[in-house]
């Protein structure tokens, strides 16, 4: 008997390694599916914080206050709404005070159900008002 050396592989074990090669890749991209995913909602919710922060810095900005709501709109995908209305400080403040208290909120919607709020609370001198 003669024995014949093998210059190659076989059909079976090329049929192997592509469906290793084939899970593997299809893992491989989930992965990078869902990495890019997270990276766009961290990066939402980022631009969400930083446009919220923008419109509340523009309420404090502003010389009076008056209790009421806004809505508009920063581009496409982002809504905002502001609310101002006043504080309910009986508990917090005595009656001499020349402060009042005004609950300031800034809500930024995106995406349907996406959606970041920033309260706050500013003091204001009554002969300001």
């Amino acid at each position: 008997m003669t024995s014949r050396s093998r210059n190659g592989f076989t059909l079976l074990e090329v049929l192997v390694a592509f469906a290793v090669l084939t899970v593997t890749l299809g893992v491989l991209f989930n992965i990078f599916s869902l990495a890019i995913r997270t990276t766009q909602t961290v990066q939402d919710q980022q631009k969400a914080v930083l446009l919220a922060e923008s419109k509340l810095a523009e309420l404090n900005a502003g010389l009076t206050l008056r209790p009421g709501m806004e809505r508009g709109d920063f581009d496409q995908r982002f809504e905002w709404e502001t609310r101002v209305e006043e504080f309910d400080s009986r508990a917090l403040l005595d009656n001499q005070s020349m402060l009042i208290p005004y609950r300031l909120s800034v809500m930024v919607n995106w995406d349907e159900n996406r959606r970041f709020e920033l309260l706050t609370l500013r003091l204001v001198r009554t002969e300001a008002r």
